[in-house]
């Protein structure tokens, strides 16, 4: 009777997997080291927003950032700044066609305070005829000191 673990052929085999693992997990390695290597070199800055449409009023302004366009979605930021005396009360995204059918949109705050705002959105436009254009809003609501409001907006067509 001949054991396994004796026969050449089935060593070969466990030395050719031992291999395979060994160099699989040096591979890992490498990339590991190399994906630690490519940071951002200023901490915090994060990523330079993508603008594509900015308005600027005495009250402050209002950016709008259409960053990926998916099947059925797109997706994107909004920005409003407070100038000097106004604070951002609220910022809104509305989205519309050409026949004033308004689309859904999703709103997540990502930064809220008196100064500065930032809102990631994203537009449902599943059933968008082709050749046919979607109106992306944002609105922001500026106010002063006396209690004074003001809304002020950002509008963008896509796609352009």
């Amino acid at each position: 009777m001949k054991f396994l673990w004796t026969d050449k052929y089935v060593l070969r085999k466990l030395g050719a997997m031992k291999t395979v693992l060994v160099c699989t997990w040096a591979v890992l390695a490498v990339l590991a080291m190399l994906t630690a290597g490519c940071g951002d070199d200023d901490e915090g800055s994060g990523p330079t927003p993508v603008i594509s449409s900015e308005e600027s009023y005495d009250e402050g302004s209002v950016k709008m950032g259409i960053e990926t366009l998916d099947t059925g979605l797109l997706k994107g930021h909004s920005y409003a700044e407070a100038a000097d005396g106004w604070a951002v009360q609220e910022i809104h995204v509305t989205a519309e066609d050409e026949r004033g059918q308004s689309w859904p949109v999703i709103e997540i705050p990502e930064e809220t305070g008196a100064a500065k705002s930032t809102l990631f959105f994203e537009v449902t436009i599943q059933e968008l005829p082709r050749g046919d254009q979607v109106t992306i809003t944002t609105t922001t609501t500026f106010k002063n000191d006396a209690g004074v409001e003001a809304e002020r907006t950002a509008a963008d067509i896509w796609p352009p």
